[in-house]
């Protein structure tokens, strides 16, 4: 299958499009991934990764020109951009935009820009469509899901897509005419992180960057479009050839067809699932189960002998079944972690990963009560999702939980995840996005500027001026 002209063809696409492109529910799903990931944001001041973001973009100092969320005052556009993404993913909270962590990524270079070039909600919702469907479509077209058709993580598989899609949507929130947005996407091209993710699977003292460096690659992102609008040449045929994109990311595939066809018309971001947890969206389903389980059986932590839970087969891997986590990013990725705070029944938030909670005996012993193994309900329902229905994303979550206390067994299982599986009667509602958006904003933002900054975002498209957003924004 030929890929000769794709790269032209989709900065042409990314020049052309506006808000007025988008259907209605586009619009809608934009502005309520737009709340969850910053209300990310907002929780990832808690973090060592958030803060430690937050200082160095202030260290560099500069011109006055966008926000870091939640912090008073302004920074150039690409530190913005820098500190945003680390906080927005600090707690690997932020939502699934397949095939996996797209939108903190993506939205701080639109979001910085927008505020940046005094832009509308309506230029601001288009921008950030854009950038995450393009970056969800070179992600599919590269091989999609981490995991292959067999359920087994890939040889080589990451998060370097997202620098293409985020500058598409910076470089059409600026306005770059397509021989611009050509070259900013060729940039990017050069400028995408490795493909890392399979490594951190293997990994257990994981580091800071995690899967991808959320806010390098934002931070790329802004100075991508910034340098092409300067007149900075890219290459312009990046995604083409025998030795394109694919090929230097480790991508096992190329189906330039998945980025071009129905492109405008089907948009593929919108198949977003949200976590109501702060840990792995391996974990969500079964998570969920828990927290059911041991409210219906009243069951403290001591009761509690054993916890079995079931996962996907990457769920298996060194990075999940940690006993002994050290910092907030190994705990996000540990099921012995997320069950032992969930049977400690620590309030949602940001403060199920402090330090004090990772270091706490209690949560230590009880870690070593969970086992992690194998759900073979994961491999059916993922060949039926993949294989048999063609999807680029999975519909199914299974959760698999059996607790042993009191001197019995109690087992219940799950095949859909609240939030996260697609079909709508699990679709998070407005309201309670809003509420884990406030559940994030606590000690950063009071609960009225918590709640107006909820209000504008979920009408960001009425806005022309964003000066009460940027100013609720920055706390």
């Amino acid at each position: 299958m030929s890929d000769k002209g794709i790269t032209k063809a989709l900065a042409d696409f990314c020049a052309a499009h506006r808000f007025e492109d988008l259907p209605a529910h586009a619009v809608e799903e934009t502005k309520r991934i737009v709340l969850d990931t910053i209300g990310c944001g907002l929780g990832g001041h808690a973090l060592d990764k958030g803060r430690m973001a937050v200082a160095l973009s202030v260290l560099s100092g500069g011109t006055p020109e966008a926000s870091i969320v939640g912090v008073k005052g302004k920074l150039p556009a690409a530190a913005a951009a820098f500190a945003n993404g680390e906080l927005m993913n600090a707690l690997d909270w932020c939502p699934l935009v397949p095939p996996a962590h797209v939108s903190a990524f993506v939205l701080p270079p639109v979001l910085a820009l927008a505020q940046a070039r005094g832009k509308s909600g309506k230029a601001l919702i288009a921008a950030a469509a854009l950038g995450m469907e393009v970056s969800s479509r070179i992600s599919t077209a590269t091989g999609g899901l981490r995991s292959g058709k067999d359920g087994v993580p890939r040889r080589v598989w990451g998060l370097s897509t997202n620098s293409i899609g985020g500058t598409a949507g910076a470089a059409n929130l600026m306005g770059l005419d397509a021989h611009k947005t050509l070259h900013a996407l060729g940039t990017a091209g050069y400028f995408a992180p490795l493909a890392s993710h399979t490594k951190f699977n293997y990994t257990i003292e994981q580091g800071y960057p995690k899967y991808g460096p959320s806010g390098w690659t934002a931070q790329g992102c802004v100075s991508a479009a910034l340098l092409a609008e300067m007149g900075y040449h890219g290459d312009t045929t990046f995604l083409e050839g025998p030795y394109g994109f694919y090929v230097q990311i480790g991508a096992d595939s190329w189906n330039p067809e998945a980025l071009r066809h129905d492109l405008g018309n089907r948009w593929q971001f919108l198949n977003v699932a949200y976590k109501p947890w702060p840990t792995c969206g391996i974990f969500q389903s079964s998570a969920n189960v828990f927290v059911k389980l041991i409210d219906e059986l009243a069951l403290k932590p001591e009761d509690i002998d054993e916890v079995l839970i079931k996962v996907e087969t990457i769920g298996t891997l060194p990075a999940y079944v940690s006993t002994e986590p050290l910092d907030h990013v190994e705990a996000a990725s540990s099921a012995p972690y997320i069950l032992a705070v969930l049977a400690h029944r620590i309030p949602r938030g940001p403060g199920m990963q402090a330090q004090a909670v990772i270091e706490d005996p209690k949560i230590r012993a009880f870690m070593k009560k969970v086992r992690v193994e194998l759900n073979p309900q994961c491999e059916v329902l993922r060949h039926r999702d993949i294989n048999v229905e063609g999807r680029p994303y999975l519909r199914h979550r299974p959760g698999y939980i059996a607790i042993r206390a009191r001197g019995q067994t109690f087992e219940r299982t799950a095949d859909f995840c609240d939030w996260m599986s697609i079909d709508p009667e699990y679709r998070p509602s407005n309201e309670a996005l809003a509420g884990k958006f406030r559940d994030n904003a606590q000690g950063v933002l009071g609960r009225a500027n918590a709640d107006r900054l909820i209000d504008l975002i979920l009408r960001l498209e009425t806005m022309d001026d964003l000066s009460p957003l940027w100013e609720a924004f920055s706390g």
